[in-house]
This record gives C-alpha cells, structure tokens and sequence, in this order.
C-alpha cells in the first residue's frame, strides 16, 4: 500500500513538471504570441506609443497607440494595421509588410522586422515605401517624454 501511495505521488509531481515545460514551451512560440513593445514614430522622438503584435483573434494582428504632445496638451490616436505578408525567420523573429487601415497621413505599405526572442527587449524596426523608419523602439529621448506626461502608463517593453 506505501508502494502504490509513493508511485501515485510520484506521477502526480512528474506530470505538475511536464504539464509546466510544456505550457512555457506554446506560450513562447511562433503559434501563440502578443507581445507589447514601446515605440518612436517616425524617428523624431515627440511621438511615443505602444505597439501590440499577436496572432489572437478576432484583433488585428498590429494595433499602435500613440501619444504626443503640442502645446502642453496630450494627444492620443489608436491606429490598426492590416497584415498583408508574414515571414517567420527564425524563432520569434518575424518579418512582415502591413499597412495601416486608419492613417490619416496615408496608407503606404509598411514592412520590417519584429523581434521577440529576447521578450523582455523586443527588437522593432518598420520602414515606409521611401525607407523612412515608421516605427522602432522607443528611444532615450521618447522614455523621457513618456515620464513627463503619462508615467503611470505602461507602454510595454
């Protein structure tokens, strides 16, 4: 009887460890992913945003939020993309062309390559159709920016 107490103890442990491996293994993967990355637009460092990637439905797969700020006064515009192409280079470092479904300023095709593999620093850099940087990680100058007027927001890694 203390065999078989000691056996079912036993494959209780082992399947709590396996069970545990396996979960951290589909929640780091190409299949299952949202990552939250702070970003710069357009390279000039007063507009400040957190970008969200994932492949959950029914959301689009980009959605941006940005801030900015002019005369003293905080605006904030949310904008989605459409994912016209996605290229999975190696483990969660995707490339992919998109472009934005409610840009005011145009809808040119934006392509570039999101990083991931490394969650805690991901990697962003997304160029327009004349090689201007759209958007990248956010920079010195924009985590300053993000302290001055929304310090309790997080924007994401």
């Amino acid at each position: 009887m203390k065999r078989i107490i000691q056996f079912v103890i036993y494959l209780l442990c082992a399947s709590l460890f396996i069970s545990q491996s396996y979960a951290e293994n589909i929640l780091h993967s190409d299949s299952d992913y949202s990552i939250k990355i702070a970003v710069t637009i357009n390279e000039n460092d007063k507009i400040i945003g957190k970008l969200e990637y994932s492949n959950h439905k029914p959301q689009f797969p980009l959605q941006l939020v940005t801030v900015g700020s002019s005369l003293g006064i905080i605006h904030v515009e949310p904008y989605v993309f459409e994912l016209l192409e996605k290229t999975i280079i190696s483990k969660n470092v995707h490339k992919i062309r998109c472009r934005p479904l409610n840009d005011k300023y145009g809808s040119t095709e934006i392509t570039g390559t999101i990083d991931f593999s490394n969650e805690l620093k991901p990697k962003i850099k997304l160029v327009n159709d004349s090689g201007h940087t759209y958007i990248s990680n956010i920079t010195e100058k924009g985590k300053k920016i993000h302290k001055k007027y929304i310090p309790n927001v997080w924007l994401g890694h």
